[in-house]
Formats: C-alpha cells, sequence, structure tokens
C-alpha cells in the first residue's frame, strides 16, 4: 500500500497528463455523434477526389460543431468504416466547419 503522500502526488500526475478526461463529466465524443457525422457528412468524407466542399451552415457542420474531438471521433471507426471514409477527411471538418472564417489576406 503507498503511503497518503505518494498516492495523493500520483493523482495529481494522471489529472495533467490528462485534465479533461478525469474532470469532464461529458465523453469527449460519442457514438450518437458519430452516426450523426456519417450521416449528414457522408458525402463531403469519402476517400479519393473529386473533394466535396462543405459549407458552415450546413447539417454536417453542426454536428462537427457538437464533437470536442475529432481524433476521438476517428477513434470510433469501425475497420469497415475505414476504408468507406477518409480518416485525413475527417479530421479536416472541425476546421471547415470553424464558426468563424480564417481571416482572409489581401494582395496589394
Amino acid at each position: 500500500m503507498l503511503p497518503s503522500g505518494k498516492v495523493a502526488v500520483l493523482l495529481l500526475v494522471v489529472c495533467m497528463v490528462s485534465p479533461e478526461q478525469v474532470t469532464s463529466k461529458k465523453p469527449i465524443c460519442t457514438k450518437v455523434q458519430r452516426e450523426k457525422i456519417l450521416e449528414k457528412c457522408g458525402s463531403f468524407i469519402q476517400p479519393g477526389h473529386p473533394t466535396h466542399l462543405v459549407s458552415r451552415d450546413s447539417q454536417c457542420c453542426a454536428a462537427v460543431r457538437g464533437v470536442r474531438d475529432m481524433e476521438c471521433f476517428t477513434l470510433l471507426l469501425t475497420e469497415k468504416e475505414k476504408t468507406k471514409y477518409s480518416v485525413e477527411k475527417i479530421r479536416a471538418l472541425r476546421g471547415l466547419c470553424e464558426s468563424d472564417p480564417p481571416p482572409s489576406h489581401k494582395l496589394n
């Protein structure tokens, strides 16, 4: 059995390594969110070309904004889904669906 001081230090280290997972009551992503994104974003995340652009006002982007961590979402994919959908395109959805568009650079 560890002395209480070592237990406290160990608990502190665990919280520092993954504070969100330890302190959060909500999971980072859920299977329900996965299903919703696959349904709403399916045409945007298929592998290969042509690449379909997603609108920030789309139902796809609304679903993406509900997920805190797209990497977590990709971990929930089955092997079959990983061949049907592009993991890289799924990861890119977060940036494509941000509420505010990135600042434009004007050429002089």
